[in-house]
C-alpha cells in the first residue's frame, strides 16, 4: 500500500473514532460508562483496536490510536478545571481522568504485546 493510501486508511481510522468517541459522549454513554467502570476499561479496548488497523510504523500507529483519548481528555480536563463549585470540579475532572488512565494502560498493554512480538520473531 502507498503513503498516500496510508494516509488516507489513518485518517478515516481517525476520524472514525473521534467521531465515535465524541457521539459516545455527547448522548452521555460516558455518563453511564463512568458510573460502572466503563470509561476504565472501554479506551483500553478502543486503543488496542485502533492501533490495530492503523498503518505505518510504531510510533505512528500508537499516535492514531492516542490521539482521539488524548484530545478528549486534555479538552475535557481543561473544561472542568473551570467550574467553580469544588465538589462539582472533583467528580468532573476525575470524569476525564478515569479514560485518560485507561488510555495509559491500553498503551502500555499494546507497547508489550508489539514488543513481546518483536521479541519472538526474532527468536
Amino acid at each position: 500500500m502507498g503513503m498516500s493510501g496510508m494516509f488516507k486508511q489513518n485518517s478515516i481510522n481517525l476520524l472514525c473514532s473521534t467521531l465515535a468517541i465524541l457521539c459516545a459522549f455527547y448522548i452521555e454513554i460516558g455518563s453511564v460508562l463512568f458510573w460502572y467502570g466503563g470509561l476504565l476499561v472501554i479506551p483500553a479496548i478502543a486503543i488496542w483496536y485502533q492501533f490495530k488497523f492503523a498503518l505505518g510504523n510504531f510510533i505512528l500507529r500508537l499516535s492514531i490510536a492516542l490521539l482521539p483519548w488524548l484530545v478528549l481528555c486534555v479538552i475535557g480536563l481543561l473544561w472542568a478545571s473551570n467550574t467553580e463549585h469544588d465538589g462539582q470540579r472533583t467528580m468532573n475532572m476525575f470524569f476525564f481522568e478515569m479514560p485518560l488512565y485507561s488510555v495509559a494502560i491500553g498503551t502500555l498493554a499494546v507497547t508489550g504485546c508489539f514488543l513481546f512480538k518483536k521479541a519472538t520473531i526474532r527468536s
